[in-house]
């Protein structure tokens, strides 16, 4: 080489060399690299001087090189930075990988999905980055530029390091190479040595392993058109609910026990609609200390990806190469990655509750990439499986049998397909395990061939597998398969009919033949099913194995729900009114089988008024609407929606899917020692809701009324009153509960009050009965919240109880304001409630904190108080994570407040130009505030502030005409001098606002008044929390209008009381917020 160079000099020895050139720069950045080392250590390794010509030609000549061999350039990394680039081609640096190796320990020691898509996930969380901090630059920017390539990498790191773990003497084993863990040798020893010095899993051993459990996921249902959340079975403490936290506005959940399951066992998940568009999903389960945060709808990148079952694909991984479910913007379009040409989708939905987004079926068969374009904005790149990997095809499943947990069950080995060869065969390593262990069942090695090559890739097992497998391919990096599925070899079930239909029992008998091939054995061969039930569950046995499966023959299920609301399946015809129909009702039928359907009314005597044929969707979907049928119905007055089902043998199967009626299900409730006795029921299939109005926190107890009577759960019993709603029933579906009883609801009186197994609980239900006071425990907080909401919901409260309450929450704020976070009340309520207990003016600050927020705008607040205690006294990490949740929650517009820059501050209010929209059509104004709305950000971003603003100008009359209005311009006038005195700079701010409105009538306009007064109470009342402000008091009457406005437009005093409580913060402790990490 040394002869060449002197020959040829060194552009040509480059030129001549360049595949060794390019191995030699790369390879050196993964062995020997170290941060600013680099050519230090390149010309030793050499033993020659170091050379600035060379060295500059070699920087010169590497992008060509890259160019020339059809590798990455990494644009996002930094111009001009060679060795970055070169490093993220070596992947991870030797010196580097232990930092790598800890954190996929930490991240499985918490219980995570041990995969390098969930690692990825949980390293790259939008707004969380600060996670990979500690990790050195060449390995965040392998894992941020690295693709699928560096999703296998962690992906093999984890394989292996179980396998270490579960076989410690791993340094003796000769078989290990990078063929058989597809990892390059160098990373290979060095992890041998790794884990000889530090076994994986033994530095999070002190603190205790948390168990691997089932982790809520989003996922799309099809047939529903609809965005979910899987909810998983609680680890412990079952009775509990889930409180599920979409932006702040919170449900609570009870997880669904699976048939025959009890604790300690997998459960299906429960899946929750997720009601509309959000930025982040957080579920909390305190019974059994669970918590998540799951990342939904990215500002920058609005798009969702699911595979065609509906199940999520990660952002690191590459879409498969076929359909794919795309959930964005209506305006937003999938275009090629490469030439910008939108990709076509073959089907289309509205999302429900998803207003001004669509969930579309995009065919990716032709593209290599695909990425979002809305207006001229364009989303990352994300690839598409290459056409030369490998295919994974699986059989059609077994049926209506499925595992206990909910899986599908399959009896017939899948098959993989390896791809045509180009000029050199392609190794793919095929490998099979029981999941959940670390010796592989099935190991071979393949080569593609000039054909598509087909396999089996339990090739070499014997008939007869029976469990769940783990089946692995790995090719070149970037293109590995990994799928887990239960199988079950040989088995076949004949069902006796296409479908059960709904009885008065339930549904129609039925029976199923089992057979299945040796050397599996089943417990029997025949199943019958009783109308009363739905499962049955039978074992299938190999040897000394034994597995519990659950067989549910199809059966048809329907539904009627408003457009946009969760989709609720049921066997028992629901009462409708005709008002009912005259709304945006869905009438669906899922009906299996080869089979024809439509949708008709008949009257009273059974005669056909009416048929439409049905809109037909997947999964044998019929639906229609139900103003179609308003008018017929309307002239019947009592009616019956009917599904009439022809199937291939000739035969019409009539299913009614609603009764037409007027709606009255009883016509009085009245208690007869304990057994609730209903009035005038004409139906076998109801049952009713029962509220303890002493305990107005409980959710309903569900009660069946048989033959017009309910016996009462015995904690009822001389409970105080309570609330009776009733409904029509069904066994085989779920009915939620409704959050509070509708005006069909009876009041039934009762002395007493609720006994709980918590004594603040039962102290609390004795005082709201009127006898007795206020706990003094504050482990009743939450449920103190409640009843106070409902204090203005019930007039029949003395002010003695709202006094009461009063003290209760005020005794304590940063506890009663965590205790609030920890409801379920809804969003829109909260700035109220701060208001009217006086909350709202108190210091939120505590050396002490929970951790992790369910609602955001509550936890910015929080954090905020707390912003200068964990900067000065807690880890970096920790205020690196208080920082990251103030940017996320709140907004780049949140952090520059704190900072002192009040340049976001001045958007998003009332002023003098607003006057024009006046005349606008409320339609024009809501469309204004949708068109805000469309894609959620962060509390303090422009478009949420200004669809806070529309929110005000359309409750502007309602305002103006309102008491509240007049009197709280008198009071601002008493606030505005104290507040000049104690902050100038925060009194320009709000005279700003009112500079804003100069020129407008605000006697003809008092409206216009609105955002200046919003702002102007909530500076005031936090520089007092801070005491920064001594006078003046805020008053009952003060607060009365106040609370009004933020019933009115919660959305705007939210918002100010943020910005408000963060020009607060900066008076009292300036910039505190950059004094965090990077900006320390």
């Amino acid at each position: 080489m040394r002869d060449h160079r002197r020959t040829h000099g060194l552009a040509r020895l480059i030129d001549r060399f360049p595949a060794l050139t390019l191995t030699t720069l790369i390879g050196h950045a993964g062995l020997s690299y170290e941060q600013g080392k680099y050519w230090e250590s390149f010309w030793a390794e050499l033993a020659m001087e170091r050379e600035q010509e060379f060295e500059n030609l070699l920087r010169t000549k590497l992008t060509s090189l890259l160019r020339k061999f059809k590798l990455c350039e990494f644009p996002e990394i930094s111009n001009q930075q060679y060795v970055q680039t070169m490093a993220v081609h070596a992947g991870v640096p030797v010196h580097c990988l232990n930092d790598l190796v800890d954190v996929i320990e930490q991240h499985i020691s918490l219980g995570r999905e041990p995969s390098g898509a969930a690692v990825f996930e949980w390293l790259t969380q939008p707004g969380l980055e600060y996670r990979m901090n500690h990790l050195d630059v060449p390995v965040r920017n392998f894992l941020q530029f690295g693709g699928e390539a560096a999703v296998d990498i962690v992906d093999r790191i984890i394989e292996f390091a179980e396998y270490a773990r579960e076989h410690p003497e791993v340094a003796n084993d000769l078989d290990l190479d990078t063929s058989t863990t597809g990892l390059p040798s160098v990373m290979l020893e060095a992890l041998i040595d790794r884990f000889e010095e530090r076994p994986f899993g033994s530095s999070t051993a002190e603190s205790g392993r948390v168990g691997r459990s089932r982790r809520p996921v989003i996922a799309y249902s099809r047939s529903d058109d609809q965005v979910v959340v899987e909810v998983p079975f609680p680890d412990r403490g079952s009775e509990f609910p889930w409180l599920v936290s979409f932006d702040g506005d919170s449900t609570e959940v009870y997880a669904e026990r699976g048939w025959g399951l009890s604790e300690g066992e997998v459960h299906p998940p429960t899946r929750v609609r997720v009601p509309h568009r959000v930025r982040e999903v957080v579920l909390r389960h305190d019974a059994s200390e669970a918590h998540h945060r799951i990342s939904l709808v990215d500002k920058d990148n609005p798009l969702l990806l699911f595979d065609h079952n509906g199940k999520p694909i990660s952002r690191h991984l590459a879409l498969p190469r076929g359909e794919v479910i795309g959930v964005h913007p209506a305006t937003a379009s999938l275009v090629d990655g490469h030439s910008g040409a939108p990709v076509s989708f073959t089907a289309e939905a509205v999302p429900a509750g998803w207003r001004d987004w669509r969930a579309r079926v995009y065919d990716l068969a032709a593209v290599d990439s695909v990425r979002l374009r809305r207006d001229h904005l364009l989303g990352p790149v994300q690839q598409v499986r290459r056409v030369g990997a490998a295919r994974l095809d699986l059989a059609d499943p077994v049926e209506g049998v499925f595992t206990r947990s909910g899986l599908l069950v399959y009896s017939e080995r899948p098959a993989v397909t390896l791809p045509v060869t180009g000029a050199e065969p392609v190794a793919w390593r095929v490998r099979v395990r029981r999941s959940g262990t670390t010796d592989w069942l099935a190991d071979d090695e393949w080569e593609s061939d000039t054909e598509l090559t087909e396999l089996d890739p339990f090739d070499g097992l014997a008939p007869g597998l029976l469990g769940m497998f783990d089946i692995v391919i790995s090719g070149p990096l970037g293109q590995d398969i990994r799928h887990s599925m239960f199988m079950v070899e040989g088995l076949s079930v004949e069902h006796d009919s296409i479908f059960r239909i709904p009885t008065p029992d339930g549904l129609s008998p039925a029976a199923t033949a089992l057979e299945i091939a040796p050397p599996l054995a089943l417990d029997r061969a025949f199943v019958e099913f009783p109308s009363a039930q739905r499962d049955s569950e039978f074992r299938v046995s190999a040897g000394q194995t034994v597995e519990r499966l659950v067989l549910r023959p199809p059966h048809i299920e329907f539904r009627v729900d408003d457009i946009g609301a969760a989709a609720r399946w049921r066997t028992v015809a629901p009462v409708l009114t005709v008002d009912d129909l005259t709304e945006h009702l869905i009438v669906a039928v899922r009906v299996p089988g080869d089979v024809e359907v439509d949708i008709a009314l008949s009257d009273s005597v059974g005669r056909i008024r009416q048929t439409e044929e049905p809109q037909v969707n997947r999964d044998n979907l019929f639906q229609v609407s139900s103003r179609t049928f308003a008018d017929t119905a309307r002239s019947l007055r009592t009616a019956t929606l009917l599904a009439r089902i022809d199937t291939p043998d000739g035969r019409t199967t009539q299913v009614t899917v609603a009764r037409v009626q007027p709606r009255l299900l009883c016509s009085g409730i009245r208690l007869d020692g304990g057994v609730l006795v209903f009035e005038g029921t004409d139906s076998d299939d109801l049952a009713a809701f029962v509220w303890p109005e002493t305990a107005p926190w409980r959710p309903p107890t569900q009660v069946e009324i048989v033959e017009g009577k309910a016996r009462l759960p015995a904690e009822f019993a001389d409970a105080g009153p309570l609330t009776v709603q009733v409904f029509v029933d069904d066994p085989w579906a779920v009915i939620t509960a409704p959050s509070r009883p509708d005006d069909t609801a009876y009041h039934v009186p009762q002395h007493g009050w609720l006994q709980d197994s918590d004594p603040a609980r039962t102290e609390l239900a004795k005082f709201l009965a009127g006898a007795g006071n206020p706990p003094v425990s504050g482990s009743a907080l939450a449920e103190v919240w409640s009843a106070y909401a409902n204090c203005y919901s019930d007039s029949s409260l003395s002010p003695l109880v709202r006094g009461g309450l009063l003290r209760v929450l005020g005794a304590d704020p940063r506890s009663s304001l965590e205790a609030l976070e920890r409801s379920a009340l809804p969003q829109a309520q909260l700035p109220a409630l701060l208001i009217r207990t006086g909350l709202v003016d108190k210091d939120f600050s505590s050396y002490f904190r929970l951790g992790k927020h369910a609602n955001p705008w509550l936890g910015c607040l929080i954090d905020i108080a707390d912003l200068p205690n964990v900067v000065l006294q807690s880890a970096e990490e920790s205020a690196e994570a208080l920082r990251a949740d103030l940017a996320t929650h709140g907004g780049p517009a949140l952090v520059e407040l704190l900072s002192g820059k009040l340049r976001e501050v001045y958007t998003g209010y009332f002023e003098r130009n607003t006057i024009g929209m006046h005349r606008m059509a409320p339609e024009q104004i809501a469309a204004l505030r949708d068109a805000c709305e469309i894609v959620p950000g962060a509390l303090l971003d422009p478009d949420t502030r200004r669809a806070a603003m529309f929110e005000a100008f359309a409750r502007r009359l309602d305002w103006q005409s309102d008491p509240a209005s007049h009197a709280m311009t008198t009071h601002s006038a008493a606030l505005t001098t104290p507040l000049r005195r104690a902050s100038p700079w925060v009194y320009d701010v709000v005279k700003a606002r009112s500079d804003a409105l100069t020129g407008v009538d605000t006697s003809e306009f008092p409206w216009m008044l609105m955002s200046m007064q919003s702002l102007l109470f909530a500076v005031v009342a936090r520089l007092r929390a801070r005491s920064l402000m001594s006078h003046p008091v805020f008053t009952a009457p003060m607060r009365q209008c106040w609370a009004r406005l933020a019933e009115l437009c919660p959305g705007l005093v939210a918002a100010d009381l943020l910005i408000a409580d963060a020009l607060a913060s900066y008076v009292l402790h300036h910039d505190v917020i950059n004094k965090i990490g990077d900006h320390r």
